[in-house]
């Protein structure tokens, strides 16, 4: 499971950028308590769906 911080780093986008996409669900993802959590292998479909 990936954090928002590393999942800034993997992606190479804003941290706000990337929790816009969390929020509006473009990214699949979950949240743990107040922190979003995302799978490696769901981030790498949806970036396979966007290419």
């Amino acid at each position: 499971m990936l954090t928002v911080d590393e999942l800034v780093a993997w992606l190479r986008l804003s941290e706000s950028t990337v929790l816009k996409l969390l929020s509006e669900r473009a990214i699949p993802a979950r949240k743990v308590g107040h922190q979003w959590r995302v799978r490696r292998g769901r981030v790498r479909d949806w970036l396979d769906g966007h290419e």
